[in-house]
């Protein structure tokens, strides 16, 4: 007895109804794990704290004002003289206002672009866990595929296993068919535990993502539709990549904080010129006792423009023009590095798709040329012409190539997804099409 392709569809299906009502679909997955996911908040933290560089390179062209106070007790001992005990009280307010300081202005610069690269790397981020999600997620439906299409064929070979016990009792069969149809129960029994195991797995995984246990995923309707990408032109893609690569312009913000940085370096040459304006007032009875013949009491203010010129330093601005000069050739290496990758990335991931849909449709040809197989084997074994074994190797070939469609299915949506991450522009309406080719929608 076999099972017949609408009955082997009957049973997944039926499967597939006893989901739970509060089974989550991709999208819900995904939106959980955008505020939950521990590497994505990390990565949001770190551009929270790099968006700050900005702010601090600006500050340093602002006015500093600084104010002090002082309070003293002084103690005095004097030959001939009685000890003198007195307290002295300063205050003081001064403000500097940069007028030419060029390696600040600069910095100001290099913050956008670090801030630019920090954005980047957050979309990067955004991107890598919608393929995480949807990775994690086909690896649950794979595994909960494998585990129904084993419990699928654990029927089978059991209702073989029994067909042999029967024919061998009335003696139209050997007691090696009834051997091999055992020993072929035993390791799809095996084999079951193993796929249930790896389920659990596959669950534990996906929960990791979102933080909190799921009950069931929703299933992958039947049948799914291939569609090819678009534009269908491997040139196009590549070109969009170069365009709005996500990796491609962290890189370039990079690189030109790096260009910058040389510009910076050599401005530790030129002077600086500062506005400054001291206040202070000071309160000093010593001077009143005639100690130094000068009272220091009083308030006193000046105004005026503070010009620095760098003489030498040991040579430290040229060892760090150097080093400077040094680190923006391997940034601009780094950049051309990230563009082939980047464009080579896109290409195979194109390769990926295109490839992927005619592999899906091999393999469902393949499925029904199994089970053709299956059919006429059994044929065959019922009028003398094929044996017993012949039956179950075809039927093993039936399980395994459906196993194979569903995970040539799966492999087709993640490049397809993968394909536009690539290229930069993978969003969560990109998901939304994903998720309505599963069985809720």
């Amino acid at each position: 007895m076999t099972m017949k392709p609408k009955q082997l569809l009957a049973a997944i299906a039926l499967a597939v109804a006893a989901v739970p009502a509060a089974a989550a679909d991709l999208l819900n997955i995904y939106r959980d794990a955008l505020v939950s996911d521990p590497v994505f908040q990390a990565q949001r933290s770190q551009r929270n704290a790099t968006i700050e560089r900005l702010p601090q390179a600006r500050s340093q062209y602002l006015p500093l004002i600084t104010g002090s106070a002082s309070v003293f007790r002084n103690y005095t001992e004097r030959s001939g003289l009685a000890d003198y005990d007195y307290t002295t009280q300063g205050a003081s307010l001064s403000l500097s206002q940069p007028i030419f300081r060029l390696p600040n202005w600069i910095a100001i610069s290099q913050a956008e672009k670090i801030v630019i690269q920090a954005d980047a790397r957050l979309g990067d981020a955004n991107q890598e866990l919608i393929i995480r999600t949807a990775q994690a997620y086909f690896d649950v439906l794979l595994a909960q595929d494998t585990v129904l299409l084993s419990n699928a064929q654990k029927e089978a070979f059991s209702q073989q296993l029994a067909q042999a016990k029967r024919n061998f009792e009335v003696g139209t069969a050997t007691i090696v068919d009834t051997l091999e149809a055992q020993a072929r129960y035993d390791q799809t029994v095996a084999q079951e535990i193993v796929n249930i195991n790896d389920l659990e797995v596959k669950r534990r995984a996906l929960e990791q993502l979102v933080g909190k246990p799921i009950d069931g995923v929703v299933p992958l309707k039947e049948p799914l539709a291939l569609v090819t990408p678009e534009p269908n032109n491997i040139d196009a893609w590549t070109k969009a990549a170069e365009e709005s690569s996500l990796t491609i312009l962290g890189a370039q913000a990079f690189s030109e904080a790096a260009k910058q940085e040389v510009d910076r370096a050599k401005a530790g040459y030129l002077p600086t010129l500062d506005f400054s304006v001291t206040y202070g007032i000071a309160k000093d009875p010593s001077g009143i006792r005639g100690l130094d013949g000068i009272s220091p009491n009083g308030r006193a203010g000046a105004v005026g423009i503070v010009l620095g010129v760098p003489i030498f330093e040991g040579g430290l601005t040229t060892s760090r023009v150097r080093e400077a000069v040094a680190l923006r050739d391997k940034a601009d290496q780094d950049l051309e590095n990230t563009r082939r990758s980047v464009i080579q990335l896109t290409r195979t991931q194109f390769l990926n798709v295109t490839n992927g849909i005619a592999a899906v449709q091999a393999i469902e040809r393949a499925v029904a040329s199994t089970q053709s197989q299956l059919d006429s084997t059994v044929l065959g074994r019922d009028v003398g012409v094929r044996t017993s074994v012949d039956v179950l190797n075809a039927q093993q070939q039936v399980f395994q190539s459906r196993r194979d469609l569903q995970a040539g299915r799966y492999l087709y949506l993640m490049n397809t997804l993968r394909l536009k991450a690539a290229a930069g522009r993978l969003t969560e309406p990109d998901l939304e099409s994903v998720n309505r080719t599963l069985g809720r929608n």
